[in-house]
C-alpha cells in the first residue's frame, strides 16, 4: 500500500490540505461572516475561491518550470539575492502561520479537552509532536492522516447531516444586501485561509507527479470551501446572524447541540473537537515542516536539527505572544492581509516574468548562434 521512497501521492497530497485549510477556516470564518447579512458569507466564499484558485493556477504554471526545488527554480530566475529575499518572506510566514496554530489550537485544547491545563505546558507538548512528526518526515506524516482522513470525515459528515433539522432557513434573508467593501473584505479574509497551499510549492522534490499537484489543489480547495459553506448556512440556519457573532466556536457549539438518535453521547461536541484538533494539528505540522524546510536551506543545514527546534521554539513564543497580547493578534492579522498575501501573488507573477525574460534571451542566443554557424 505504501513505498518507502520518501515520495508521497496526488492522494495524499489533496488529504493534507482539505485538512490544512479546512480547520482553521471552519473555527474563524463563521464568526468573521457574522458581520454580512442574511448568507451573503457565501458570497465571501465564491470570491475567495475564486481567488484562490488564480494563485493555484500561477503555482501550476510556475511548478512546471520547477527542475529540482522550488529554492533552485528561484535561484535560476531571479538571482541568489533575490531567490533568499523571497526564501525570508515564506519563512515568515509559515514561522507566523504556526505560532498562530500553536494559540488557537492550545486555546481549543483548553477550552474543550484539558481545562485544567496551562498553556505553556499544552503548547511545549504539542510542539514536541509537531517536531517528532518533521523529524520521521512528510511521507510518515501523510501515512498518518491518509489512515485518519475518514475517520474524521465521516463522522463530521454524519454530525451536519443531523444538525439540518435544526435549520430555520429565515436566517439565510435577506440575501445581496451586503455592501461591495464587506464582501470583498470577506473574500480576502477567505482567501489568507487558503494561503497555505503555498507549501505546494516546496513539495515538488517529494512529490510522485509534481506537475499535477496544482490540479489536486483545486480539488482540496473546492472540498475545503464547499465544506466551509455547508457549515455556514447550518450555523446561520440553527443562531443566526447575531448569536453566531457572539459564540467564540459556534461550530464545537452546534455539536453540542445536535440530538443523535438514541441518545446514546451526552457530550458529543467534546468528541467531535477531534475532528478539529487533528485538523489544526495538521497544519501545525505543516508549518513547521515547511518553516524547518526552508531555513535549512538558508543555512545550508543537513545533517542536524537546530532549525527544526529554531522554528520550534519561535513558534512557541509567537503563540504564547498572541496569546497574552491583543495587539500582537491585530499585528498578526495586518501582516496577513497587507503583507503575506499580496507577496504570495506578486512573487509568483515576479518569477514568470522573469523566467519569460530569461527564456526569450535563451531563445534570441541560440537564434543568433545559429545564423552566425
Amino acid at each position: 500500500m505504501f513505498a518507502d521512497n520518501f515520495k508521497i501521492s496526488l492522494r495524499q497530497i489533496r488529504r493534507l490540505f482539505i485538512l490544512d485549510i479546512f480547520g482553521m477556516s471552519s473555527l474563524v470564518l463563521p464568526g468573521i461572516f457574522s458581520a454580512m447579512t442574511g448568507a451573503d458569507g457565501i458570497f465571501c466564499l465564491l470570491l475567495g475561491a475564486a481567488a484562490g484558485a488564480v494563485l493555484l493556477w500561477l503555482m501550476g504554471v510556475n511548478i512546471k518550470h520547477i527542475e529540482d526545488d522550488y529554492y533552485g527554480y528561484m535561484k535560476d530566475t531571479a538571482g541568489q539575492i533575490i531567490a533568499d529575499v523571497f526564501m525570508v518572506f515564506y519563512f515568515l510566514y509559515f514561522v507566523t502561520l504556526s505560532g498562530y496554530v500553536v494559540y488557537e489550537l492550545t486555546a481549543l485544547t483548553l477550552s474543550w479537552l484539558l481545562p485544567e491545563g496551562s498553556f505553556a505546558g499544552v503548547s511545549i507538548v504539542l510542539l514536541l509532536l509537531a517536531v517528532y512528526g518533521s523529524v520521521r518526515g512528510i511521507e510518515g506524516r501523510a501515512r498518518v492522516y491518509e489512515i485518519i482522513f475518514w475517520f474524521l470525515g465521516v463522522p463530521l459528515l454524519i454530525m451536519l447531516f443531523f444538525a439540518i433539522p435544526e435549520v430555520n432557513t429565515a436566517y439565510w434573508t435577506p440575501i445581496a444586501a451586503s455592501g461591495g467593501p464587506q464582501l470583498i473584505r470577506g473574500g480576502t479574509s477567505v482567501l489568507i485561509f487558503l494561503l497555505p497551499f503555498s507549501a505546494m510549492l516546496f513539495l515538488v522534490p517529494f512529490c510522485r507527479k509534481p506537475e499535477k499537484m496544482a490540479s489536486c489543489g483545486r480539488q482540496a480547495l473546492f472540498v475545503a470551501v464547499g465544506l466551509n459553506g455547508i457549515i455556514y448556512l447550518i450555523l446561520l440556519g440553527a443562531f443566526g446572524q447575531n448569536a453566531m457573532g457572539v459564540l467564540e466556536r459556534p461550530i464545537l457549539t452546534l455539536m453540542g447541540m445536535i440530538n443523535l438518535p438514541g441518545g446514546f453521547f451526552t457530550r458529543q461536541d467534546v468528541l467531535m473537537t477531534a475532528v478539529w484538533f487533528f485538523a489544526l494539528f495538521a497544519l501545525l505540522n505543516t508549518g513547521v515542516f515547511q518553516g524547518t524546510l526552508i531555513l535549512k536551506e538558508l543555512c545550508h543545514e543537513s545533517k542536524h536539527h537546530y532549525c527544526l527546534y529554531a522554528v520550534a521554539v519561535a513558534a512557541f513564543f509567537i503563540g504564547k505572544g498572541l496569546a497574552e497580547h491583543r495587539f500582537l493578534a491585530d499585528i498578526y492579522e495586518i501582516y496577513q492581509s497587507f503583507i503575506a498575501l499580496p507577496g504570495m501573488f506578486l512573487i509568483l507573477l515576479l518569477l514568470l516574468l522573469l523566467y519569460q525574460v530569461r527564456t526569450g534571451n535563451r531563445s534570441r542566443k541560440g537564434a543568433a548562434s545559429s545564423e552566425e554557424e
